[in-house]
């Protein structure tokens, strides 16, 4: 969720008007990204139901104060979306962050929302048979919180639903934003507030939150495997100024739950609002988690997207991790072999396209495989900079289109007492200024501006390491897979199908950033190889 500023409202949508909307608006938007065709929507939940994906958001036609719509888009694949529209229209009162779940052969909705302006401490209830009519369910539904242990004013904001079949009969947690966002429910309509559980914190700091916000805005629980993964998203936290989420764990559904700091950050981004929020989304065999994103500095420039669906994986330590989904293959058209012959180094400045016979530092050694050399001499090993190449594909990608590229990447160096070489991959946005995806082979990826002007200097802007879900660096001398998701100024990475990071290439506050041009290739302090490169055009419309 969004913190600090946010949505509002709904009314009922006759089955005429959701026609008329679905006729006029029926227009595919496409994904990897998604965004309505007009207006601005975010804090967007994803449902499957009966083979059909359905993503419903706040959304607002104009301005922040206009947050009194939910939004409608339908996929059949959970990568090409269509505009349905607003199902909840003009409400008088605001709707924030919504979830939708089951019970019986009805969908429930529920929303944060406002007693008073500035208040926003209730909860409210729509139901549906269809997911597209809605029908408000009335103030005598509304929750607030709980008195007998929170003040009447405090936060209160969309609750994530959980529920648990304990000797023939279901009980429903929910799990909201805010101190009293902790609710329970028999029939999964009426809720109850229930105390704060317990967080077991141990040697992760609790979020420096105020009062009456609450530890995390809390984007929701699942069961796997007996634990129950509760993922909540702050900012200003852990060291970083950017929007994260992070993931606690617990036994039973009532906690206690545990800070799992080995893998705490399970996505977002260091220094900016970027990427933001994971919901869970069952779809049928698998788990799936859909956030959202923004093309600027923060969430108040630019625009609010839906980046692609991730698979929810827990690993053998019973860490929760994001993995590339394969569903996002529909992205793909017909794949197209890189010629790594095209590859042209751009740092150190050469004039020389790659070539078996180069002396540079861009070597192509076999027809599918690429060296590239940043192997400094043995007196320059003590310099503080590292020694870099960089070389450019000058074959031209529609990267307003889409663009999937992928390979295989390897970083290895001939000289014993360095064996931390990098590499990396390179969007470049102007002839010598770009965004940098840096793989270290000491445990840390790092993502930032690089500019090969008068030299090379890189100003990071995010940092994966220690303590991330994320995969941090690479393991030297073996052969990592890659994926590079790129449409307009926004990109996905994974490393070995795990997500690394969802980005885009804005450097700086009030500005939005550059589409790439081009894509590079990256070697720092040692040697790279680059292998089986290809490259995919996207199925979606410019």
């Amino acid at each position: 969720m969004a913190p600090i500023k946010r949505r509002s409202g709904c009314v009922w949508f006759s089955l005429l008007s959701a026609v008329l909307l679905v006729l006029l608006m029926a227009a595919d938007a496409g994904a990897i990204l998604y965004k309505p065709s007009s207006g601005r929507f975010k804090d967007g939940f994803i449902l499957r139901h009966e083979g059909k994906f359905y993503l419903f958001s706040m959304y607002t036609p104009g301005d922040e104060a206009g947050f009194r719509n939910v939004w409608l888009a339908t996929s059949p694949d959970g990568v090409h979306w269509t505009h349905v529209g607003p199902v909840i229209k003009d409400a008088p009162f605001p709707i924030w962050a919504m979830a939708v779940h089951r019970v019986g052969d009805r969908f429930i909705m529920n929303h944060g929302s406002f007693s008073r302006p500035g208040v926003q401490n209730v909860l409210r209830f729509w139901e549906s048979k269809d997911l597209v009519r809605w029908k408000f369910m009335g103030h005598e539904a509304d929750v607030h919180p709980d008195a007998r242990w929170y003040p009447p004013e405090s936060r209160l904001d969309c609750m994530g639903v959980v529920p648990v079949g304990t000797n023939g009969k279901t009980k429903y947690y929910g799990y909201a934003t805010g101190p009293g966002g902790f609710l329970q429910s028999d029939d999964g309509l009426h809720w109850t507030g229930m105390p704060q559980p317990q967080v077991i914190w141990d040697t992760v700091p609790p979020p420096p939150t105020p009062k009456d916000e609450g530890g995390f805005e809390v984007g929701g629980c699942h069961a796997i495997g007996g634990k129950y993964y509760l993922v909540g998203g702050w900012f200003n936290y852990m060291g970083s100024t950017g929007y994260g989420v992070y993931t606690l764990i617990g036994d039973t559904p009532v906690g206690p739950f545990r800070a799992d700091a080995p893998a705490y950050r399970l996505c977002g981004n260091s220094t900016r609002w970027v990427a933001l929020w994971a919901r869970f989304c069952p779809a049928g065999s698998e788990l799936l988690v859909n956030g959202y994103m923004y093309s600027g500095y923060t969430y108040e420039t630019g625009e609010t997207w839906l980046p692609p669906l991730k698979r929810a994986v827990v690993d053998a330590g019973g860490h929760l991790r994001l993995a590339y989904w394969k569903g996002n293959d529909a992205l793909q058209t017909a794949p197209v072999n890189v010629d790594l012959g095209k590859f042209r180094q751009v740092y150190p400045a050469t004039a020389k396209a790659a070539d078996s016979n180069s002396a540079g530092a861009c070597k192509l050694v076999a027809a599918n495989r690429l060296e590239l050399l940043a192997q400094p001499e043995r007196d320059s090993i003590t310099r503080r900079d590292l020694s870099t190449t960089v070389a450019v594909l000058e074959m031209p990608l529609d990267f307003n289109r889409g663009v999937v590229f992928a390979g295989t990447i390897h970083a290895t160096c001939r000289d014993p007492r360095m064996v931390a070489s990098s590499v990396g991959v390179y969007l470049e946005e102007t002839p010598g200024e770009g965004t940098a995806i840096l793989l270290h082979g000491y445990g840390r990826t790092e993502i930032g501006k690089l500019v090969l002007k008068n030299g090379l200097s890189f100003a990071s802007e995010d940092v994966i390491g220690p303590g991330c879900a994320a995969p941090a660096g690479i393991v030297p001398h073996r052969n990592h897979a890659f994926r590079l998701l790129v449409r307009k100024n926004m990109f996905e990475f994974y490393l070995d199908d795990m997500l690394v990071q969802t980005f885009n290439t804005t450097h700086e506050p009030g500005r939005i950033g550059a589409t790439p041009q081009r894509v590079g290739l990256i070697a720092q302090n040692g040697q790279g190889w680059f292998e089986n490169v290809q490259a995919w055009t996207m199925t979606l419309d410019p």
